[in-house]
């Protein structure tokens, strides 16, 4: 079992790393967006769309490692801390952050100047809960 447990392990960082590249390359991105060329939005925008995609993939992937792990590896829910449950609240947060900025990222790339406009900010609260959602699983995996 030590073996699905590290093969768990590892899915789950590698699949951490793609929502990192997402988490933090779409703002940086996003961030070009108001000095670029006319040009060059649409590049821009495939570009964001693209980490998008693989933000999704990293977060689903982390969703079922991480159940499969509290489940394989510590036998369920009810020896687990309060940082534990702080993290799934951040967990859900972060999903329903990513969700809006697959909402925003679709009207914008449609057109809707207002939905690119409120996309930095939706970047800046969705990397502060990937960050928060690192830090507790730090201290609840301690």
């Amino acid at each position: 079992m030590d073996i699905v447990n590290n093969l768990l392990s590892w899915v789950h960082l590698m699949a951490l790393a793609l929502g990192g590249a997402a988490v933090f390359g779409i703002p940086v991105v996003g961030g070009r967006m108001p000095t670029a060329a006319p040009e060059m939005r649409p590049t821009l925008l495939a570009i964001m769309h693209g980490l998008s995609k693989v933000g999704r993939a990293g977060i689903g992937t982390l969703i079922v490692t991480g159940l499969l792990m509290v489940w394989l590896k510590y036998g369920g829910v009810d020896k687990m801390n309060v940082w534990f449950w702080v993290k799934m609240a951040l967990v859900v947060a972060l999903l329903a952050g990513v969700i809006y900025a697959g909402m925003l990222l679709k009207r914008t790339l449609a057109g809707d100047t207002a939905s690119a406009q409120q996309m930095p900010r939706v970047g800046m609260v969705n990397t502060a809960l990937f960050l928060g959602i690192v830090l507790s699983a730090v201290l609840a995996f301690e």
